[in-house]
């Protein structure tokens, strides 16, 4: 591999292992690395270790998943880090080694539950989050995992940097119909319960509610922020002549399309809650187009009313993800990142589009030769961002 990229093997304290020199063809294009950043979800990382790498001969097999890590540099900067998961393929000329980013570690922690209150109430059977603010709550739920997760878990250097506390969103109300506004407090009239959940899934639902975004960086810092990346709306991806696009995918999948959702969920007495959510410009271009939505963990009116808003906004036309592969005319990796809003714009032949996107995945794929090449997953920015 060319000097631009370097693959390190790192023990469970992410300190240096050894550096992988004998890195083998992945696919037929003979590309030998290849790594992803996804908002609010883990990456991955896949490269092949050659047996006469010296490695095997110095520090042993270091390539065990959980028990050694990877980190990826470029130009002598980190940009990927995360835990091996697995070797798919293990034989006379390669070890296929599979990593994913250190949030993937939360989906192997699971909740604590609530303490019985007399014997046989089940309450021990589920996380109840009924007080206190949502920042609070996730503070509790990171510094249980790192508890839990115990010292040989590279979880045991987490730390928690920037828990942002959002307000309820639009629309809250409570019992009585009056509005349910300000900063996020577990209530009578919002609250959430968990029963044999991981810590990740819990997080992931938190977000959905107001919308917010979540990470632990490389280095090892986790941050709950109600939006992350930057707005860079006069940084352009153009496909075109002279633009800095090479191709792009704008696929349409009518099938799983949804303009007027209703959303199912029981409450704490098991009374069937159900609320209707619509976009009306949908229903005008395309037609009303009914779904239905089941949750088991929501379990009052303004959760569910969240829940629909979400998944309305990737349902409700028939494009949802813009991918876009860079071009060498392209902006430097860097000087964009996971959850930037930027533009784009395309205009060839039948396909015009022009609109502010979010970037929620960057795939890199890094050649023989050691250039790289960059794909962007985009999507439509939340409402309000």
């Amino acid at each position: 591999m060319a000097q631009a990229y370097a693959v390190e093997i790192l023990n469970t304290s992410r300190g240096l292992v050894t550096p992988v020199q004998i890195l083998a063809p992945i696919n037929s294009a003979k590309d030998t690395l290849y790594f992803t950043y996804r908002l609010s979800n883990w990456g991955q990382c896949r490269f092949r270790v050659g047996t006469k790498d010296p490695l095997f001969t110095s520090a042993g097999d270091v390539l065990t998943p959980f028990q050694y890590h990877v980190r990826v540099k470029r130009y002598g900067v980190t940009v990927w880090q995360g835990v091996i998961v697995k070797n798919p393929f293990r034989n006379k000329n390669y070890v296929e080694v599979v990593a994913y980013s250190y949030l993937y570690l939360l989906t192997k922690v699971l909740i604590r539950h609530d303490a019985s209150v007399t014997a046989g109430d089940g309450l021990d059977n589920y996380r109840t989050f009924k007080t206190g603010t949502m920042s609070s709550a996730i503070t509790t739920l990171i510094s249980d995992a790192i508890a839990d997760a115990g010292s040989g878990s590279a979880l045991a250097s987490l730390t928690t940097g920037t828990i942002e506390n959002p307000n309820f969103p639009a629309n809250y109300t409570k019992s009585d119909n009056t509005a349910l506004t300000g900063p996020w407090t577990f209530q009578a009239d919002m609250t959430l319960q968990y029963d044999y959940r991981d810590v990740f899934y819990v997080l992931s639902t938190f977000a959905q509610y107001p919308a917010c975004d979540f990470e632990i960086t490389n280095s090892m810092v986790f941050n709950f922020k109600q939006f992350l990346g930057n707005k860079q709306p006069n940084l352009t991806f153009n496909y075109g002549e002279f633009g800095n696009v090479l191709d792009y995918e704008i696929p349409r999948n009518g099938e799983r399309m949804a303009n007027a959702l209703t959303g199912v969920a029981a409450d704490f007495g098991n009374n069937i809650l159900h609320v209707e959510k619509t976009d009306t410009a949908s229903i005008s271009t395309y037609g009303k187009i009914a779904g239905v939505a089941a949750y088991i963990d929501v379990k009052n009116k303004n959760a569910l009313t969240s829940r629909l808003t979400e998944e309305l906004r990737l349902t409700s036309t028939p494009e949802a993800e813009v991918h876009l592969e860079l071009n060498d005319k392209a902006y430097p990796l860097g000087q964009y990142n996971i959850g930037d809003i930027v533009t784009v714009y395309i205009s060839d032949h039948v396909v015009t589009f022009n609109q502010p996107r979010r970037i929620v995945g960057i795939n890199v794929t890094v050649t023989n030769n050691g250039s790289d090449s960059i794909r962007l997953i985009t999507n439509k920015p939340k409402d309000g961002i």
